[in-house]
């Protein structure tokens, strides 16, 4: 028995009119739109309609026409066409009445209960069936106009989604646009600021963390993050399975709009990173499209911006979209700066020690000039010199030597506060900004630097030696730093005066009175 697609229902407590409707319709071929196959009801009470009515409604089918009589025992056709009205809708429905009930057939269609009547007596059975065919293309077409409203409506849907999605597109890329600008300073440590501070609007997320790869390690290194302590390091092998390291690892960025329902990642931190989160690797420099510093030394850079707490996400379409700008952004502008970075410290960094070269340490020099006379707050300035530098030079050769200045640079450095400023001022002289108020703890710095670098063992088992002047900028004197620098040389040549090895401090009122270090209690290292 084929499949039935559409029902047509007739209601009518007369049983010798349902024959008559019966014997109608079967001697009629109905010429139904696209051969669908019917089934035809009789039935003789309303309520049967009404079980009917919901039994084909739960299964699916689809009931056509609805032909009702006007007066009936259990139930007015009227009533009939209200109960049944917004189960079948669509229904084509009908209703049969005598002349003397017009009006209830008219009130009936002024309120959208019915589609048509008929009056009775029906005299050509003919007639009936063309009424009832006709009703059913009628039905078809309904069918077809409301299939193609739903499609407009849909593709006008499907537009307005498209065309909310250019426009947070577009809102997405202004704002990308503005904060590019940005990005343009090439200060690394302001960079990696705008990154974890400005780049979370664009995804409405409260929580960023930068992570760059050290391939040494091969551990990602949290370079900056809005709300964790840095210094925060995961290795790439032992949690592979995060997102972030899948997202590096197949560079590709990760949208995960509910963290409870994926399975896919083991995530770290979930707390920090609250129901949704958006993964942006970057990777500038690889080994296809290598870039390189001003000497040829080849950069690259690889890291990975974490994204968490992001509230009201937008599709996964515009995620991904102003993910994808961010992603060349943020790893094209961190080497910039890097690059800047480090050609700015090959300008301001003396290469053999690692200290500041003497053209920057003036610079330093005149800013904590005026930085003293605002704060009204003294500072010291120290002058070294290696003792017989040039008989190192001429008797182990200049190799020797710079080793030596290597070493002088690495203790200066692990001796240096992070408010000191330290350089090599000259060949064998090096150059000290120490802030601190108090002239003998400075000193005693000083004679603890000393004693340090006498009991080092250098290379060749030399024991070196340093000579060390020490002279205070007083703000209230509004001294210039030509004579600053010229009290400390003093200073310092006094103490070579006196034997060498020794801390001489520049005193004010007789520049021949000075503090003077003694180096007598220090034993030498052992040459053996």
């Amino acid at each position: 028995m084929p499949d039935i697609d559409y029902h047509i229902i007739f209601v009518d407590d007369d049983p010798d009119f349902l024959l008559f409707i019966n014997a109608a319709m079967s001697s009629y071929p109905l010429q139904e739109k696209n051969s669908h196959c019917l089934k035809l009801h009789y039935l003789s009470k309303a309520l049967e309609v009404i079980e009917l009515v919901n039994k084909l409604i739960n299964n699916n089918e689809k009931i056509a026409v609805l032909v009702s009589d006007q007066k009936m025992p259990d139930m007015m056709g009227i009533e009939l066409l209200e109960k049944t009205g917004s189960l079948i809708p669509e229904t084509f429905k009908i209703l049969l009445t005598a002349y003397g009930s017009l009006d209830s057939a008219k009130y009936a269609i002024n309120n959208s209960l019915l589609d048509q009547y008929i009056t009775k007596p029906i005299d050509d059975p003919d007639n009936f069936a063309i009424l009832i065919n006709n009703a059913l293309n009628a039905y078809h077409d309904r069918m077809e106009k409301k299939q193609a409203e739903e499609e407009s409506k849909m593709y006008i849907q499907q537009l307005e989604e498209s065309n909310k999605k250019i426009k947070a597109m577009h809102k997405a890329a202004e704002k990308i646009t503005h904060l590019a600008q940005g990005f343009k300073n090439l200060n690394l440590d302001e960079v990696f600021g705008l990154i974890v501070n400005k780049l979370p609007d664009v995804f409405n997320a409260k929580n960023a963390s930068l992570f760059l790869l050290n391939e040494e390690d091969n551990n990602l290194h949290m370079a900056r993050s809005n709300f964790l302590n840095e210094g925060y390091r995961i290795p790439m092998e032992t949690q592979s399975t995060a997102p972030m390291m899948v997202a590096l690892s197949e560079n590709r960025i990760i949208v995960v709009p509910d963290i409870k329902q994926s399975d896919t990642y083991t995530f770290l931190g979930k707390n920090s990173l609250g129901n949704s989160c958006v993964i942006i690797p970057f990777s500038i420099g690889t080994d296809e499209n290598t870039t390189g510093d001003i000497l040829g030394n080849a950069m690259k850079i690889r890291g990975v911006l974490n994204l968490g707490k992001i509230e009201n996400m937008e599709s996964t379409d515009v995620v991904l979209y102003s993910a994808s700008l961010i992603q060349n952004l943020m790893g094209i502008n961190i080497l910039n700066a890097n690059l800047y970075q480090k050609t700015t410290r090959m300008a301001l960094i003396d290469g053999l020690t690692g200290l500041y070269n003497k053209q920057m340490f003036l610079e330093f020099l005149d800013k904590e000039r005026e930085f003293s006379v605002r704060r009204d707050s003294p500072f010291f300035l120290a002058f070294f010199d290696i003792d017989d530098f040039k008989k190192v030079n001429d008797t182990h050769g200049h190799l020797i030597g710079d080793e030596v200045l290597r070493i002088l640079g690495a203790i200066f450095l692990k001796a240096a506060r992070k408010s000191d400023i330290i350089a090599r001022f000259g060949g064998e002289e090096f150059a000290w900004i120490i802030h601190n108020d108090n002239k003998e703890e400075c000193f005693s710095i000083l004679e603890r630097i000393r004693n340090e670098i006498f009991t080092t063992v250098f290379p060749k088992d030399l024991t070196i030696s340093v000579s060390i002047g020490l002279a205070q900028y007083a703000p209230n004197n509004n001294d210039c730093m030509e004579n600053l620098i010229h009290q400390a040389d003093t200073a310092m040549y006094q103490a070579k005066r006196e034997g060498k090895n020794r801390t001489v401090m520049h005193q004010e009122s007789d520049p021949h009175q000075c503090l003077t270090g003694n180096p007598d209690f220090i034993d030498k290292p052992s040459t053996s």
